[in-house]
Parts: C-alpha cells; structure tokens; sequence
C-alpha cells in the first residue's frame, strides 16, 4: 500500500521523501524542506539534525526535536513562496498546518537555506 507522503504533496511517501530519509540528498531548498516536515511528521530526528544547521548550537535538540514530534498532529504543509538569493542560498515560505492537544498550532514561517558541498541545510527562520 503506498501511503500518502506526510509532506502533503500528493505523492506517495515511497516516491516522494522517503528517498531523502534514506540518503538521496534533495536537488532544491524546497525538496529539502518537504522532507524535512515529513522527517518531523514521522519522527525521523536524525533526519532533521543532519540536515540543519541549528543542532550544532544546541546540545539539547535532539530530547526537544522528539517531544515536539510526538505531541504535535502533523496536518500539512503549504509551499508558499521560494526564492533564490545565489546559487547556494535560499528562501522557502511555508505553512505548516498542526495541532497540540486539541489546539492549533499551525505557524508561518520564511526560512533560509544553503548548499554546502552539494548538500542543502536548513539555516533557520528569517525576521
């Protein structure tokens, strides 16, 4: 049975993130950040730290990372705008749709990215 890819893209998970879960590296910021949110919809931590730049600042990601996984309702993901800055940096705008305890937990949020090496990062949320 092929299963939705949590990413909302309207792909099966098979076709869709599953290769980057299991090391296809994604060609574009936005292939990145779909694989991202279907990491954290799945609970896929290693995923998610090996592909930002955050957990390196932050020794206590990893505990947070999991706790936010499996208390939150993962709903789904809107791509709303991307844009490239260079070659290697880039701009995605998303919505992800969530829920906690019953609650909306939906945000907005444009985040940047790079490519080091071949390989995109998530960098962080933007101001």
């Amino acid at each position: 049975m092929n299963k939705p890819c949590p990413c909302t893209s309207g792909q099966p998970y098979q076709t869709c993130c599953q290769p980057y879960h299991k090391g296809r590296i994604p060609a574009t910021a936005v292939s990145l950040m779909r694989s991202r949110y279907a990491a954290y919809a799945l609970g896929k931590i290693g995923y998610i730290l090996k592909t930002e730049q955050l957990s390196a600042r932050q020794p206590d990601r990893r505990k947070a990372i999991k706790q936010f996984c499996q208390n939150t309702d993962f709903i789904g993901l809107q791509i709303l705008a991307e844009e490239t800055l260079a070659a290697d940096r880039a701009t995605v705008t998303f919505r992800a749709i969530l829920g906690q305890q019953g609650r909306d937990a939906s945000f907005t949020e444009r985040s940047l990215f790079e490519k080091r090496d071949g390989r995109w990062f998530y960098i962080g949320p933007l101001e």
